[in-house]
C-alpha cells in the first residue's frame, strides 16, 4: 500500500471519529431534548388531571376543600387546593378558585381553574316570596331563620320570613321570623317587622323557570327525562311518592291538586299551568324538603325545608296556612334543589380556566 493511500485512510479514520463523535453529541442532545419535551409534556397533564379530579371532587361534595398533595399521576405527581370566600375575600360567596400543579422530572406546571357553585335561586327572597297578600292564621310558623337539611337551626345564615308584592297579615296564633344582618329573629307574633318585607317593587318571576333564572321550559324538560327520580305528570294521581328530582305537575286551567302526604320528598316541586291557576291546597303531611314553587299555594299543614314561592296575584284561599304547618328556610336545600334543576351531581359552573 502507497503513502498516499495510507495518508488517505488516516484521513477517513479522523473524519469518521470527528463524525462519530458529534453524532454521540448530537443523540445526547437529542435525548435530552426528547426528556425535557417529555417532562414538560407530564407536568402540563399532571396539573390539567389535578384540576379534573378536583372538579369531579367538588361536584360530588360542594363543601370539600381538602384538596390533594403528592398525587400518583403515571410519570408525574399532582397537588391542588382550593379557596374560597372565608379564606380569600375577592372571591364571591358562590365562588371556588383551584389551583392544581404537575410536577415530572425537572419540569413542573399549574392550572388555575375558577367555578361558581349551585346557589339559592335568585327568585327566592324569603321562606315565603309571594306576588300577593300574604296571610296566616292558625299555628302556621314561618321560619327565615336558616337550617340544615334536617331543619335544625344555623345561627346568623338566614333571610327574610316573608316578602311579598302585597302585604302581609298575620292571625291566629301564627307566627313569622327570619335573619336580618346576620341576626336571628325567632318566629313571634307580631312578627319583627324587619323579617317581612311588604309591597317589594322589583320584576317578580313570571314562571317556575325564571324562579332559577332559567329558559322558559326548562324545568318542565328536566322532570320530562326522569333523571334523579324526577316526574312529569299532569295527573297527581299518577306521582309516585316520595318526591325527588324535580317534580312537575302541570294542571288544568283553575284546577286543584288537594290533600297529599309527602312522605320524605325532595327537590323541586311546581305545580303550574300556563294560565297561572294550578292551586295546590291542603299540603297535609310528611316532609318535603327544596323548593316548591306554585301558581296558588292553598294551606301549608305539613314541615317544609327550604323555601315556597307563590306566583299567582289573586289566591284563591282566605290564607297560606291556619293549622301547624312550618316553613323553615334553608340555604342548603335550596343549593340541593339548584343542583337537581340542574340535572343533579352538583352542576359546577367554569367562568376561567388558566393554564
Amino acid at each position: 500500500m502507497g503513502k498516499y493511500s495510507l495518508i488517505v485512510i488516516a484521513g477517513f479514520v479522523v473524519t469518521f471519529g470527528w463524525i462519530r463523535a458529534n453524532l454521540n453529541e448530537v443523540n445526547a442532545l437529542f435525548s435530552d431534548n426528547f426528556l425535557e419535551y417529555y417532562y414538560r409534556t407530564v407536568s402540563r397533564l399532571s396539573a390539567t388531571s389535578a384540576a379534573q379530579m378536583a372538579l369531579a371532587a367538588l361536584s360530588d361534595s360542594l363543601s370539600w376543600r381538602a384538596g390533594y398533595a403528592n398525587l400518583s399521576l403515571g410519570d408525574g405527581t399532582g397537588w391542588v387546593t382550593l379557596e374560597d370566600s372565608s379564606t380569600d375575600t375577592s372571591l364571591n360567596a358562590d365562588e371556588v378558585r383551584i389551583r392544581a400543579g404537575g410536577h415530572a422530572g425537572e419540569s413542573a406546571d399549574t392550572v388555575e381553574v375558577l367555578v361558581s357553585l349551585p346557589s339559592v335561586p335568585p327568585g327566592v327572597r324569603g321562606g315565603v316570596t309571594a306576588n300577593s297578600t300574604v296571610t296566616t292564621l292558625g299555628g302556621l310558623i314561618i321560619d327565615g331563620r336558616d337550617h340544615d337539611l334536617n331543619g335544625n337551626l344555623i345561627a346568623g345564615e338566614g333571610t327574610l320570613g316573608v316578602s311579598t308584592t302585597q302585604t302581609y297579615n298575620r292571625g291566629g296564633n301564627s307566627k313569622a321570623g327570619g335573619t336580618v344582618a346576620g341576626v336571628d329573629y325567632a318566629p313571634s307574633k307580631p312578627a319583627t317587622a324587619a323579617t317581612i318585607e311588604q309591597n317589594a317593587v322589583y320584576a317578580f318571576p313570571a314562571s317556575p323557570d325564571s324562579v332559577f333564572g332559567y329558559a322558559s321550559g326548562s324545568l318542565k324538560a328536566m322532570a320530562q327525562s326522569g333523571a334523579n327520580g324526577s316526574q312529569y305528570v299532569t295527573n297527581p294521581a299518577n306521582l309516585t311518592f316520595p318526591l325527588s328530582g324535580v317534580t312537575y305537575v302541570e294542571l288544568a286551567s283553575g284546577a286543584t291538586w288537594q290533600s297529599m302526604g309527602f312522605g320524605a320528598s325532595s327537590g323541586v316541586l311546581v305545580v303550574h299551568n300556563s294560565a297561572r291557576n294550578a292551586v295546590i291546597k291542603n299540603l297535609n303531611s310528611g316532609t318535603f324538603t327544596g323548593l316548591i314553587i306554585a301558581d296558588d299555594i292553598d294551606k301549608v299543614h305539613t314541615t317544609i325545608i327550604g323555601a315556597v314561592v307563590s306566583l299567582t296575584t289573586k289566591p284563591s284561599g282566605n290564607c297560606i296556612g291556619n293549622g301547624n304547618g312550618q316553613i323553615r328556610y334553608s340555604n342548603a336545600a335550596l343549593i340541593q334543589a339548584s343542583t337537581v334543576a340542574a340535572g343533579g351531581g352538583g352542576t359546577l359552573n367554569v367562568l376561567s380556566w388558566l393554564e
